[in-house]
């Protein structure tokens, strides 16, 4: 699995920790700025309010830039979830196609690997979960190729084919969830304009001896709450934002095996 930036740690904590490093930024850039404050520092000012607008349109462009990335991985993780339902599914009621045994045996073998998909989205059976995905998913295979060899037929090739899309989704899912974070340099990038940023202003401010808790305070929360909301659209299985599995419960339901 690749790890993205922050990864096993609490999210809470990194927003606090990201609202007490930007507040700490900002109060030493303004310490500086009152140490370098000139009497005929206008021009310097002006100068300085120059780099900070672009610094400002630089974060701006980067937080859309990774908003965009992780609200796309968002979407992609919904739709995989009812792709991989619908795909059960289908696999399911094709089971009536296959010869017995290998019909109640492939049936037995989707309704533990629906309840497998379920627990693998709860963090403390996630591992757990994933082994057995792959374990049911050999078994899953296994009676498929003992009805096609029992039973070679056109409906028996249907069957076949919906249990490789669901071995698939399998795939998908966990590349989609687990294999592909927005990668941690992006993330670093943010952060490093946002401290820049800043530092910039309170500096610009310590010039000036123009200091204002109330603004410093918001603009440091605004900006560790978007980057926090960020991060929980990026970690598919964790925070306030989280893909619901109604679908895969829906299609658990159909078989008649509903918790």
């Amino acid at each position: 699995m690749v790890r993205g930036l922050f990864d096993g740690v609490s999210l809470w904590i990194v927003g606090v920790a990201s609202i007490v490093a930007f507040l700490a930024v900002a109060e030493l850039g303004y310490r500086l700025g009152a140490r370098s404050r000139v009497p005929e520092g206008e021009e310097s000012t002006s100068d300085l309010g120059a780099t900070i607008g672009g610094l400002l349109g630089l974060l701006g462009l980067l937080l859309a830039f990774t908003f965009s990335m992780a609200g796309g991985r968002f979407d992609t993780r919904k739709t995989l979830v009812v792709e991989e339902a619908n795909a059960i599914g289908t696999a399911w009621l094709r089971t009536d196609l296959v010869p017995e045994p290998q019909r109640a045996e492939a049936r037995r073998v989707l309704r533990a690997y629906v309840q497998a998909r379920l627990d693998a989205t709860v963090a403390g059976r996630r591992a757990e979960a994933m082994a057995r995905s792959e374990q049911l998913q050999t078994e899953l295979w296994t009676a498929t190729a003992g009805a096609a060899r029992a039973a070679p037929t056109p409906p028996v090739a249907l069957f076949v084919a919906s249990v490789n899309e669901v071995i698939d989704m399998h795939a998908r899912r966990v590349n989609a969830a687990l294999r592909n974070p927005i990668p941690p340099t992006i993330f670093g990038a943010l952060y490093g304009v946002a401290i820049l940023v800043l530092a910039a202003m309170g500096y610009a401010r310590g010039l000036v001896s123009d200091r204002s808790h109330v603004a410093t305070i918001v603009l440091t929360i605004v900006l560790a709450v978007v980057m926090l909301l960020i991060l929980d659209l990026d970690r598919p299985y964790e925070g306030l934002l989280t893909v619901s599995q109604q679908a895969m419960m829906d299609v658990q339901k159909s078989m008649g095996s509903g918790p």
